[in-house]
């Protein structure tokens, strides 16, 4: 049976390795790169059946057409932020030359990605979601009667970089008014106590094809970067909360969806969501779902078979091992991390310690 061949156009991305790592277990599938950096990790996989380097200057656009012109390549699949959004820029040139991964607009990319118009968005569509100020108007408008303390988050990005607690009124007007154009950067909202778990998804006209859900472990209460460890868990509720919002946005592709429980009632809100492969993905296929190949399935408009995962723990190796010469808990270093691709696959991880 002729496999299927796929091109990571984005192979500098940090993520393209964990794609890389998730599809090297299917027997069907043979993965080619194209990097703009000559020393990614996705190079030196023995899973990578192709390795190009996209030339100074080169769009990356038509860098594809030069691979596929050499290789028989059946889907483009962009897997970083950046490389999503481009792809979905050139989605017509790139579709002449191969299948590209199924993905939104790039102004519904947009629109998702900007924290503001997002908030904006889940507020005309009455979806739940912590109580958030896009203007200066509405500040103006609502300052009396805020609760505090609030968050100042920037209005792009991710990982939970830039955020900040704001405890009174006078240091958020101090803060708004220091910075001309404040809104253009940043947004107003509602701190909720609670509890993150989050729904990853791959999505087909609105309707999840697999999904898993997580919440951290071992989570720094003052930060609000990514928990070092997670948990793989089924809650309905999240479930529930994130179908409504892929249904309602007839989503197409990757959506990793954060969410949030108050610890007040139990209502779960929407806090964002991710539109491109995630840091933990290698935890999701140790539960049990391989995202990489049911997005391979279903851009080229085949069957999914029916996903299902387990309830267990996960930790990058390089984390726990970071974590035991600290002294602190980590998961079950030899059954819960990524230990076992590393050592079926050693070059890559010898060349980021090279490196690191």
């Amino acid at each position: 049976m002729k496999k299927i061949s796929i091109l990571i156009p984005d192979g500098e991305s940090p993520f393209a390795y964990h794609v890389l790592n998730c599809l090297a277990d299917v027997d069907d599938v043979e993965v080619h790169i194209l990097s703009a950096a000559a020393n990614a990790l996705a190079r030196y996989s023995r899973a990578t059946k192709s390795f190009h380097l996209l030339k100074k200057g080169q769009r990356p656009v038509d860098g594809v057409a030069e691979v596929c012109a050499k290789v028989q390549v059946d889907l483009c699949m962009p897997v970083g932020a950046d490389g999503v959004y481009y792809f979905a820029q050139h989605r017509e040139e790139t579709e002449k030359t191969t299948n590209l991964l199924l993905m939104e607009s790039a102004d519904n990319l947009d629109n998702i990605g900007d924290k503001a118009k997002f908030a904006e968005l889940l507020r005309a569509h009455r979806l739940p979601h912590p109580h958030s100020i896009t203007s200066r108007a509405q500040l103006d408008l609502e300052i009396q009667n805020l609760t505090f303390p609030v968050l100042v988050k920037p209005r792009g990005g991710g990982g939970g970089e830039g955020i900040d607690k704001c405890e009174y009124s006078e240091a958020l007007i101090a803060r708004v008014d220091s910075q001309e154009n404040f809104f253009e950067e940043y947004l107003i909202q509602e701190y909720v106590e609670g509890e993150d778990v989050d729904c990853s998804t791959f999505c087909r006209d609105g309707k999840i094809l697999a999904y898993t859900m997580q919440k951290g472990l071992y989570v720094d209460p003052d930060s609000y970067l990514p928990a070092q460890g997670i948990e793989f868990v089924h809650h309905p509720g999240v479930f529930e909360v994130a179908s409504k919002l892929v249904s309602t946005l007839k989503w197409n592709g990757i959506a990793h969806v954060d969410t949030r429980i108050r610890s007040t009632d139990g209502s779960i809100d929407i806090i964002e969501i991710n539109t491109r492969f995630w840091g933990s993905l290698e935890g999701s296929f140790h539960a049990g779902v391989n995202f990489p190949y049911v997005a391979c399935l279903a851009s080229l408009g085949r069957e999914v078979p029916m996903q299902t995962y387990r309830n267990t723990r996960y930790m990058s190796a390089f984390t726990a091992l970071r974590r035991i010469f600290k002294r602190k808990p980590i998961v079950n270093f030899f059954k819960e991390t990524n230990l076992g691709l590393h050592l079926k696959d050693p070059l890559p991880v010898i060349m980021r310690l090279v490196s690191s």
